[in-house]
């Protein structure tokens, strides 16, 4: 009975080293699509900026048409003027809008500039983000053929070990994933030649290791707890 259990722990770390495999992601894949996360964010942080710019570029060159306007608007009325004075008051008017226009398209020109500047940067972005997304693309696929072949293999590994658990008997085969549970993945562990416990690498008791030997009943090991075989022991 416990040779037929040691046949299912042998199975059961297999299986575990299969689900420690299946969450190993591969160094390539897990920098790859690091790099996609931050190319972007730095893109969604670019497209704020530009947002803005655009606002403010907006702002402006709506004051400077309504300025334009009433610059030509000042000029007409000049024009039209009854008196010396009344015209000089609507040319001094045209002047300050002048001034205001001239003072506005200095304000806008390093914001033109800005947004070319950031417009490039959001190509070169987003050029980035194409040529890298085949890439990821072809990663994400030989990770999910690899995590498939891992499920595939532990799938028959189970049905293996499902068969093999179906000779043991139930209260002994739960006492096994208990203490397995408990251990680090071993429930069983073999009594090695030097009389100690192949779990824990303690020196067991003479009367615990003749009581293995003879095969009577189930002994656990007293230091680990693990139950104890002897590899000769049907």
């Amino acid at each position: 009975m416990l040779s037929r259990l040691a046949e299912v722990q042998a199975l059961d770390l297999k299986l575990d080293r299969l689900q420690e495999e299946r969450g190993q992601v591969p160094h390539e894949l897990v920098a790859t699509a690091q790099k996609q996360r931050e190319l972007e964010e730095r893109k969604k942080l670019k497209e704020r900026e530009a947002d803005e710019l655009r606002r403010r570029i907006n702002a402006n060159e709506l004051e400077l048409k309504a300025l334009q306007e009433r610059r030509r608007g000042a000029a007409d009325a000049a024009v039209r003027a009854a008196t010396s004075k009344e015209a000089t008051q609507y040319q001094n008017q045209e002047l300050q809008f002048a001034t205001r226009l001239s003072e506005l398209e200095e304000d806008t020109v390093p914001l033109l500039e800005a947004q070319d500047a950031l417009d490039a940067e959001l190509a070169d972005l987003t050029a980035e983000l194409a040529a890298l997304a085949p890439v990821l693309a072809g990663l994400e696929q030989a990770e999910a053929d690899r995590v498939a072949a891992v499920d595939e293999q532990a799938s028959s590994l189970g049905s293996e070990r499902g068969g093999l658990a179906a000779g043991v008997t139930p209260a002994l085969l739960m006492q096994y994933e208990q203490v397995r549970k408990a251990r680090r993945g071993v429930g069983l562990a073999e009594v090695l030649g030097n009389s100690t416990c192949g779990g824990c690498s303690v020196r067991l008791p003479i009367h615990v290791v003749q009581k293995v030997r003879k095969g009577e009943g189930v002994t656990r090991c007293p230091s680990c707890g693990r139950i104890l075989y002897h590899r000769q022991q049907d």
